[in-house]
């Protein structure tokens, strides 16, 4: 038990010699009372400052991994190049025809993904205020 409390007192920067009972309600004031009542304080200004900076970096993060799964740059990057390296404009029109169908359809998931990730960015926002309104109704 002495070793813990010399571990806590070493923690807070307070030598373990000698803690007098003024010091110990110090402690349990400050650990008890002030520490949770300034997160609380604190949280509002922390959810629309690093909390948010925290969601926007992890939200453009998810969609820069969907460009990638969807390998959008890839089949930008040779959109006007033949299959299999054939030549011919049968092999051409084949090749422009299957690329601009692909192309298409991923866009199209790659909306969809960006849309989803917005919203969450945005339900990140509009969150605290709608549960602010709840408790208030």
């Amino acid at each position: 038990t002495r070793l813990k409390c010399r571990a806590f007192c070493k923690r807070l920067c307070i030598s373990g010699a000698s803690l007098g009972s003024m010091t110990i309600y110090k402690i349990f004031i400050k650990d008890i009372f002030l520490s949770p009542l300034w997160e609380i304080l604190y949280f509002p200004f922390w959810w629309y400052s690093r909390g948010l900076k925290k969601t926007a970096l992890f939200c453009w993060q998810r969609i820069k991994d969907g460009w990638r799964a969807l390998a959008l740059s890839i089949l930008l990057r040779n959109f006007f190049k033949p299959m299999y390296g054939q030549r011919g404009w049968e092999v051409y029109l084949l090749s422009l025809n299957t690329h601009f169908w692909q192309t298409g359809w991923r866009f199209l998931l790659m909306a969809g993904w960006f849309i989803f990730w917005l919203f969450v960015l945005f339900g990140w926002l509009i969150l605290p205020i709608f549960v602010i309104w709840q408790l208030i109704q």
